[in-house]
């Protein structure tokens, strides 16, 4: 496995897009990252002319999708995504469709496609089945290396998702997780209930902060994160609690209360 760092660091993407290399005489490109020349070029001499047998995403946001169709079209490799993206199609590009399940052969091992929806609806983790790297699992945005959380907001992300998800990947019991953002997670079991126990202490703030009175996200965002919060992640922070709060709707937990506010169901 080789790991090319795109150079496009933000309070978002942390220290760049990870761009992963499976196999050696036909390898695979995970994610090939942002429409960017110079990580395309990387990329290109990292294969050191060797064909790629597919290009993969795990989802479709441009930080990991936009440079597929250019890598595509220099290397002659066919994209592959889930099978619910919506069908991309670029001039000039081959594509295929995973389902949940799928595998890839590479001269590392077979890759297991897992849908693990939540931070997007078409995410795909990629679960090394066998070979050196047994147990590692290419895992997109669903974690970041160095945190224990990761962005889940409407419109596409859906907290309900991505907690079951979590389930799921838990399930498969990896022995490393590989997030495009930040360093690889060596404790797979442990990080899976970090990040599940920040999401109920989440739920919880919102809960009591809603004890205090109806409000609508952008109103919860100084109640729950308080003023320490970066300005760069207001947004983010505002579109987390946004999916809690559909979270707990659909849950029965908290009600429409007018203006774009919720309330807690109990409420008189």
């Amino acid at each position: 496995m080789r790991i090319i760092l795109a150079h496009n660091p933000s309070p978002m993407t942390f220290d760049g897009t990870r761009t992963f290399l499976i196999g050696h005489e036909r390898p695979v490109v995970i994610d090939p990252g942002p429409d960017d020349p110079a990580h395309l070029d990387a990329i290109v001499e990292a294969l050191d002319g060797r064909a790629p047998a597919l290009i993969l995403l795990t989802h479709s946001h441009a930080d990991h999708s936009a440079g597929a169709p250019e890598l595509a079209r220099r290397t002659g490799a066919p994209v592959a995504f889930f099978a619910g993206a919506g069908g991309w199609t670029w001039d000039g590009v081959q594509t295929r469709e995973l389902s949940d399940g799928d595998t890839v052969d590479t001269d590392q091992g077979v890759l297991r496609a897992v849908h693990t929806p939540g931070h997007a609806p078409d995410h795909l983790c990629y679960l090394l089945a066998d070979g050196p790297d047994a147990g590692a699992l290419i895992a997109g945005d669903l974690f970041l290396g160095g945190s224990d959380t990761t962005l889940v907001a409407p419109p596409e992300g859906d907290l309900s998702d991505y907690l079951a998800s979590l389930d799921r990947v838990e399930a498969l019991r990896p022995s490393v997780l590989h997030p495009a953002h930040g360093p690889a997670i060596p404790d797979a079991v442990a990080a899976i209930a970090r990040y599940r126990a920040h999401r109920a202490t989440r739920i919880v703030q919102v809960e009591f902060a809603l004890a205090d009175g109806p409000a609508s996200p952008g109103e919860l965002v100084g109640r729950v994160y308080g003023p320490e919060l970066n300005p760069a992640l207001r947004r983010a922070a505002e579109g987390s609690l946004g999916a809690i709060i559909a979270h707990l709707t659909n849950l029965g937990r908290v009600r429409p209360a007018g203006a774009g506010r919720v309330e807690l169901a109990e409420s008189p």
